[in-house]
């Protein structure tokens, strides 16, 4: 018989775009730069159509990296007996980590700030997660966290 999950949370940044609204803002983006080139070239300020060039590779690799950060993912689950972390960084790498329920705890500082992540105390160990979620977010996970790993201490088996 599975145990019955206390608390699931999926952790991930949210996209402000979607893979075809890029393609919307990249298009837009090269036909302004290339009639602004065509501009620049007709005037005689060729070597202008270059440095444009650059802008857009420069956009494109943030493009990159956003694309990239999004792709980031923790997965929190609690069970009576286990705490689950499953960690994917951006590369799609999954690190894996469970600890007993009972020796676990959770902390965030107060007042929550952007650089505060929530913090899961386990076997002497310190692991941060959730620093893609804005503070209040942030709290908020802390806080039900809290209050499901006191809920399994309390459904413990004995």
């Amino acid at each position: 018989m599975t145990e019955p999950i206390l608390f699931r949370e999926i952790l991930q940044s949210h996209q402000a775009l979607s893979p075809r609204g890029w393609a919307i803002v990249f298009g837009a983006l090269g036909l302004f730069f290339a009639s602004f080139g065509l501009a620049m070239f007709v005037s005689g300020a060729w070597p202008v159509i270059g440095f444009l060039g650059l802008e857009i590779g420069g956009l494109y690799l943030g493009y990159r990296v956003v694309v990239g950060r999004a792709r980031r993912r923790e997965e929190v689950i609690l069970t009576p007996s286990t705490l689950s972390l499953q960690l994917r960084d951006q590369r799609g790498r999954l690190f894996r980590q469970s600890f007993p329920a009972q020796g676990c705890r959770v902390s965030i500082n107060t007042p929550t700030t952007w650089d505060d992540p929530v913090v899961l105390h386990a076997e002497n160990r310190r692991i941060p997660f959730g620093g893609d979620l804005n503070p209040d977010q942030r709290k908020d996970v802390a806080d039900r966290l809290f209050q499901a790993l006191k809920q399994a201490r309390q459904q413990a088996p004995a």
